[in-house]
């Protein structure tokens, strides 16, 4: 029990007659918060996701047009993108050696 201001006893657990109406609220509350979280992560995820589709894609149509130029040029973008792609990383992560 605890004592609210008006000095009045409040249960901690209260007494539910009808067990049945109140767990089919509590199903229905929980799939609209799980609605509501997914949505903020969308919201957060969404940005980052598109980042590292778009950081990729971008490397893999350098290679292929590099590709078309010459063995040599392929070869030198390959080595481009994965020394740039380990730098960010480094940074990103603030690793040192």
């Amino acid at each position: 029990m605890v004592m609210d201001s008006s000095s009045n006893h409040v249960p901690l657990i209260r007494n539910h007659s009808n067990h049945e109406r109140d767990n089919l609220v509590n199903v229905y509350g929980v799939i609209e918060d799980f609605g509501n979280e997914s949505k903020k992560l969308w919201k957060l995820a969404g940005p980052a996701i598109f980042t590292a589709i778009s950081q990729y894609s971008l490397g893999a149509l350098t290679q292929t047009f590099a590709g078309l130029v010459g063995e040599l040029e392929l070869a030198a973008v390959s080595v481009e993108n994965s020394v740039v792609a380990g730098l960010a990383f480094g940074i990103m992560t603030q690793k040192r050696v």
